[in-house]
C-alpha cells in the first residue's frame, strides 16, 4: 500500500521551496518508500526511509527555519513530526500544517532579553542560585534582595509539544518522537536529561514512580513542562531553567509566557529576601487543597508540603472557603452584569478581588480585570474604569512582547484609555465650572 499523499506533500511543501522540485522528489520518495506502508508496526521504518532520503538531498537553506529534516510518525489524518532549530536549541513536536503556518515562531526567538524588557525591570545576571532544598531536591534560592515586579529569569523553550497526539498511534511512537526532539537539541539533550527523576533508585522503584510503560524521557517531559498557548492551540513547553524552580500554593513569583519570543519569564510577585527560596505555582489559580494535591501528584508526581498545604486544618479550611467563594463570585459577576444589575456586579467584583489578594493570587488572576473595567465605565465611575483598564493593559504588555492578538488588543486599549482620560478631564472641568457658578450665587 502506498503512503497517502498528505504524508509527503505536506512535509515536502514545508521544506522544499519550489513546487516543481517538490513534485519531482515527491514521486521519487513515494516509489522508494512505498514498501514501508504507514501502518503502526512499520511506521518507524517509513520514518527512517524518508529521513535517509531527505537528509542528503535537501540543502540546509531550503529547510529554514529548521536545521534538519523533520522526524515523523504517521497517523490517519496527518503525521506528527519533530521540527528542530539547533541554532536556538528548540524542537517543536506538531503537524506539518501547524509548522508551516508557524514559520514566524522563530522570528524573535533570538532576541536578547534586554532589548524587549525595560532595563529597570530585568536583572541582567540571575539573582539566584540552584541548590539542594531539603525535601524538594533542587531549588532556586535568592542570592540578593529581589524587588516585587522584577524579572528573575527569562528562559526560552527547549521542547514544545502539541498537547494532543492522534489516537491511532502507538505509545512507543510518541516516545520515539520525544527522544528525537531532545536528541536533536544543540547540546544533544544534556540539559533536558539532567532533569530526569530516574537513575536515582532501583529498577522496581523507578518503574513504580514513573508508571508502567512510561519511558524516562516521557516522564521527564511530563513532570517538567507547563501548558502554553501557541497559535491558538495548547502545547506542553519544557523550559530547562524554569524547571529548577519549585512549586508553592502561595508562591512569591509567577510565570508569564510570550508567544512572540517563545520565552517564559519568572517575575517577582512580592519582595523576596536574600536566602529565601523562589517559588512558582504549578497548579491553576483558585484550586482548593484536594484539587491541588490530586493535580500535583498526578501530573508532576509529588505531594505538596508547602506552608499552606501543611498548615493547621482551620487555616486550610479558611483558604479553601475563600477560593470556593472566588469561583462563585467570578460566575456571579458575569451573570449579574448580563442581567444589567451593574452595582451589585461591581460589589461582588470588589469582594472577589479582596479574596484574591488575601489568597495571594493577584498575579495569577489578572485576566479578571476586564469585566470590572467595563462595568465601572458603564455606571460612570471613570476613575475606577481607568484604574482597571490600566491593569488590563499591564497584563498584556507588562511582561515581554505580546503576540499578534495582544498587539491588536493593546492598540484598542490605548484608544479606550485615551477616551476615558479625555472624559475624565472634561468631567473635572465641568465640576470646576459648577463650583464656580455655585460660588457666584
Amino acid at each position: 500500500m502506498m503512503a497517502p499523499p498528505i504524508l509527503t506533500t505536506a512535509l515536502l511543501s514545508l521544506i522544499i521551496p519550489h513546487v516543481a522540485q517538490a513534485s519531482s522528489q515527491h514521486q521519487d520518495i513515494r516509489k522508494t518508500c512505498a514498501r514501508y506502508p504507514p501502518s503502526r508496526p512499520v511506521s518507524a521504518n517509513l520514518t527512517k526511509c524518508l529521513d535517509s532520503l531527505l537528509a542528503p538531498s535537501i540543502s540546509p537553506l531550503s529547510l529554514a527555519p529548521w536545521t534538519q529534516p523533520p522526524h515523523c510518525i504517521y497517523a490517519e489524518e496527518s503525521p506528527y513530526c519533530v521540527f528542530t532549530n539547533a541554532h536556538h536549541s528548540l524542537s517543536i513536536i506538531t503537524t506539518p500544517d501547524e509548522a508551516s503556518t508557524s514559520l514566524n515562531l522563530l522570528s524573535h526567538h533570538s532576541v536578547d532579553p534586554p532589548s524587549f524588557f525595560a532595563p529597570q525591570k530585568l536583572y541582567l545576571s540571575p539573582p539566584y542560585k540552584v541548590v539542594d532544598v531539603p525535601g524538594k531536591g533542587k531549588g532556586a534560592v535568592a542570592t540578593q534582595r529581589i524587588q516585587k515586579g522584577m524579572a528573575i529569569l527569562v528562559d526560552t523553550a527547549s521542547v514544545l509539544a502539541a498537547a494532543e497526539y492522534p489516537a491511532d498511534v502507538m505509545r512507543e511512537e510518541v516516545q520515539d518522537l520525544m527522544e528525537a526532539a531532545v536528541d536533536r537539541l544543540a547540546d544533544g539533550g544534556i540539559g533536558v536529561r539532567a532533569l530526569s527523576r530516574m537513575g536515582r533508585r532501583d529498577e522496581e522503584e523507578e518503574e513504580e514512580e514513573r508508571g508502567e510503560g512510561m519511558s524516562e524521557m516521557e516522564d521527564t517531559l511530563l513532570t517538567n513542562s507547563f501548558v502554553v498557548g501557541l497559535g491558538g492551540k495548547e502545547y506542553m513547553g519544557l523550559f530547562v531553567d524554569v524547571a529548577r524552580f519549585n512549586h508553592d500554593c502561595r508562591p512569591n513569583a509567577f510565570l508569564h509566557f510570550s508567544e512572540t519570543t517563545l520565552a517564559m519569564t519568572i517575575w517577582a510577585a512580592k519582595d523576596i529576601e536574600e536566602g529565601e527560596e523562589i517559588t512558582i505555582s504549578y497548579s491553576a489559580a483558585g484550586m482548593v487543597t484536594e484539587e491541588r494535591q490530586k493535580t500535583l501528584e498526578k501530573v508532576w508526581g509529588f505531594k505538596c508540603q508547602c506552608s499552606l498545604c501543611s498548615a493547621p486544618a482551620e487555616i486550610l479550611t479558611a483558604s479553601d472557603n475563600n477560593r470556593k467563594e472566588i469561583r462563585q463570585l467570578q460566575k456571579a459577576v458575569v451573570e449579574l452584569a448580563q442581567k444589567g444589575e451593574y452595582d451589585e456586579a461591581l460589589s461582588r467584583a470588589e469582594r472577589m478581588f479582596e479574596l484574591v489578594e488575601t489568597e495571594g493570587l493577584t498575579e495569577q488572576m489578572g485576566d479578571m480585570y476586564e469585566v470590572p473595567a467595563r462595568l465601572y465605565y458603564h455606571v460612570g465611575n471613570l476613575e475606577k474604569a481607568l484604574e482597571y483598564t490600566l491593569k488590563v493593559k499591564r497584563e498584556i504588555d507588562g511582561y515581554g512582547l505580546p503576540g499578534e492578538f495582544g498587539a491588536e488588543k493593546l492598540k484598542m486599549l490605548d484608544g479606550v484609555i485615551e477616551r476615558i482620560e479625555k472624559e475624565l478631564k472634561n468631567k473635572k472641568k465641568n465640576e470646576e465650572e459648577e463650583r464656580k457658578n455655585r460660588g457666584r450665587t
